[in-house]
């Protein structure tokens, strides 16, 4: 098991104790189960009660109006949940100690969500000065109903849920076209794919478009558009933004005529970050296809584009747990 060691928040030097864990990995999936391992070393004979595992969630989010002046803040804790890992009634011996544990994430927590740096967040008056949905675990030793010794904590991402992440990412669309109330012989028919069902924001979207034109006449603009949809909820005010964050044109297509288009958009260079669907902060992305028709109605497809928050590399030291123990040991 290679995994990511946690980090120490605090020790209190005049107890002999050295704590740690590691997991299998950095992020998951809701449902999916986290396996890792603690370990535990005791200079000497001492006293425990109980090793317990805590997982934790937080959201917050902060905007400013900026004619007004006025700033929300708001941070709602979402769950806490604790893990017995064992229990001791007797005096624990001067030793090292290794305690494997299971724990599957529960179904209803929303995805991991962060600014990067650099994204410029302003809207109009609008100024989004934080918001994020952030995850940890953390190892605590308890003598009675008191923590003592080391406190361990690292940070977990949580990915959107497999049902999100498995939606269609394509679909179809056949639509007559309608002009002054009547019926147009013929129709329009879009079909939207893109490459895969979920993104990090250093990825390419690869899209492909299929557009048939099954009328007498030439089709309009026909545009592709990545939008996001954000909401934000704090101190009981409410902020919706939809924004569009790249557009894509493409030539008309005669009548009678099929056209495919494959384009690719290079997510990188966008203020692109992380989809959730927390209490504070929603935000989700769709790309959508839209058809004119002159002199008649538009035909539009959409499909959802899921943006996965990004492992952290450098989250912690990473040992194999076999190199872990031999540092302790020497």
């Amino acid at each position: 098991m290679a995994g990511t060691l946690g980090r120490t928040l605090q020790k209190d030097a005049s107890l002999p104790i050295e704590l740690n864990f590691i997991t299998d990995k950095d992020s998951y999936y809701p449902e999916e189960r986290v396996k890792g391992k603690v370990y535990l070393v005791t200079r000497e004979a001492m006293r425990i009660t109980r090793l317990v595992l805590v997982m934790e969630g937080y959201n917050a989010v902060c905007w400013q109006e900026l004619r007004r002046q006025r700033t929300y803040v708001e941070e709602v804790k979402l769950f806490e949940e604790r893990l017995l890992i064992r229990s001791f009634t007797n005096i624990i011996p001067a030793g090292r100690y290794s305690f494997d544990f299971t724990y599957g994430i529960p179904l209803f927590l929303p995805s991991s969500f962060a600014l990067y740096e650099g994204n410029k967040l302003k809207w109009d008056d609008i100024l989004l000065r934080e918001a994020n949905v952030r995850y940890t675990m953390r190892a605590i030793l308890e003598r009675d109903d008191e923590i003592i010794g080391p406190e361990i904590r690292r940070p977990l991402i949580i990915h959107p849920c497999l049902e999100t992440t498995s939606a269609v990412i394509k679909k179809e669309v056949a639509e007559p076209v309608k002009a002054f109330g009547l019926f147009r012989r013929g129709n329009v028919k879009i079909k939207l794919q893109i490459d895969k069902p979920s993104y990090c924001r250093n990825d390419t979207l690869k899209t492909r478009i299929e557009i048939t034109n099954l009328t007498p006449l030439n089709s309009g603009e026909i545009v592709a558009v990545l939008f996001r949809k954000l909401k934000m909820l704090a101190q009981r005010s409410q902020r919706n933004i939809r924004t569009k964050e790249y557009t894509l044109e493409f030539e008309s297509v005669p009548p009678g005529e099929k056209a495919i288009f494959k384009r690719d958009i290079n997510l990188t260079k966008l203020d692109i970050f992380p989809t959730t669907n927390s209490r504070n902060i929603k935000c989700t992305y769709f790309l959508a296809v839209r058809c004119d028709m002159p002199f008649a109605t538009a035909v539009e497809i959409w499909v959802p584009v899921t943006i996965v928050m990004e492992t952290d590399e450098t989250s912690g030291d990473r040992f194999p747990p076999d190199q872990l123990y031999k540092a302790w040991k020497d």
